[in-house]
């Protein structure tokens, strides 16, 4: 989306929070259309879950949770169980961590499934695990483009170690 000069970071990082959750209420109004209640509901509870993990983001630092809660407002694949700080992360871990969180959120989007990550991030590196009911396929390419973040996906009991 085209950014124009009057434009803030937290204006369009709305836009594309409002273009999501008015997705999932398509999704909702969808599967109720089609009677589908059981489909309808695990919708509203994966989205109001995904909702609330923003509060987790928004006041996991004075520092930097603001900035981590509108670029995970734009993740709706992702839902934060946990975020832990042993440090102060620098500038340019906070930017590769959130072009990694984009990357993972796609990833999971173009699989259709949904993880929930735990973070605890120090003045270096990102340390994150995920859980997913259902396989996730990792970017071999992780590593090499996101060298600070190292990544554990745990899918249906099966942990595979990626570095990110």
């Amino acid at each position: 989306m085209m950014q124009n000069e009057h434009d803030t970071y937290e204006a369009s990082a709305f836009r594309r929070h409002r273009h999501d959750v008015l997705n999932e209420l398509q999704l909702i109004r969808g599967y109720l259309q089609l009677g589908q209640m059981e489909r309808a509901l695990g919708v509203v509870d994966r989205t109001a879950g995904w909702l609330q993990s923003l509060t987790n983001w928004q006041t996991s630092s004075a520092s930097v949770g603001e900035r981590l809660m509108w670029e995970a407002a734009t993740c709706p694949n992702l839902l934060l169980r946990q975020i832990r700080f042993a440090g102060e992360p620098g500038a340019e871990l906070l930017t590769q961590f959130a072009a990694w969180l984009h990357g993972l959120n796609d990833g999971a989007a173009q699989q259709g499934i949904h993880l929930e990550i735990s973070v605890t991030l120090t003045e270096e590196t990102v340390r994150a695990s995920g859980h997913s009911r259902q396989p996730f396929v990792e970017d071999g390419d992780w590593q090499k483009t996101f060298p600070m973040i190292a990544f554990d996906v745990v899918d249906s009991g099966n942990a595979t170690e990626v570095r990110g």
